[in-house]
């Protein structure tokens, strides 16, 4: 039954352990939370599944990330979503929805090295594309992967920061410190832009 155990874990999908390996050797205090807890299910539809929560312990506005994944498909990739949540009051009309995303844009029709990039917002969020695209630091964070963020209304109360990874996990050594900062710098802009 052991060596059954030593199995699965050799073949187990390890991002959360890295991240969190990652987080704490940058000063972030963070801790894996219980598995099958509801946070598990932020985004988290029934063909996706989620690699765990982990806990942000220290005084930053992101208090949790869950990874979530979808495995590879006959024709697709792998694909991972971490999901940055940043609980806070927002409104429950649906009116006040905030949507800002990042676009790579590819250097010839759509195919080729990506040229460059842009942020899309839904007229909630047009403010805070802009503080976006005049921020360098927030700007460095699409070197990363997609990103999206967006006002949450329904059972969960906040905003939720997305990280997408087509075909690879998030590499440790890809988040710095100023990636950090700088997920905490759009959590805290949105919070102050808040629609209530």
């Amino acid at each position: 039954m052991i060596w059954i155990k030593k199995i699965k874990n050799f073949f187990r999908d390890k991002s959360r352990d890295n991240l969190c390996k990652h987080l704490r050797t940058i000063g972030v205090d963070v801790s894996f939370a219980e598995r099958g807890i509801p946070e598990e299910k932020l985004f988290n539809p029934w063909h996706r599944r989620s690699l765990g929560v982990i806990n942000i312990n220290s005084d930053y506005l992101i208090s949790y990330i869950n990874i979530i994944k979808r495995d590879r498909g006959k024709n697709t990739p792998p694909r991972w979503w971490y999901y940055f949540a940043i609980p806070s009051k927002t409104s429950k009309d649906k009116k006040n929805y905030i949507e800002v995303k990042s676009k790579k844009n590819k250097s010839f029709f759509g195919i080729g090295k990506e040229k460059s990039f842009e942020w899309l917002s839904n007229n909630n969020g047009e403010y805070l594309a802009k503080k976006f695209t005049n921020d360098s630091e927030i700007n460095s964070l699409v070197s990363l992967g997609n990103i999206r963020v967006q006002s949450l209304h329904e059972k969960f109360s906040g905003y939720s920061i997305e990280l997408e990874f087509i075909g690879k996990a998030i590499k440790n050594s890809t988040l710095d410190i100023n990636h950090w900062n700088a997920l905490n710098k759009i959590a805290r802009l949105f919070i102050e832009n808040r629609i209530d």
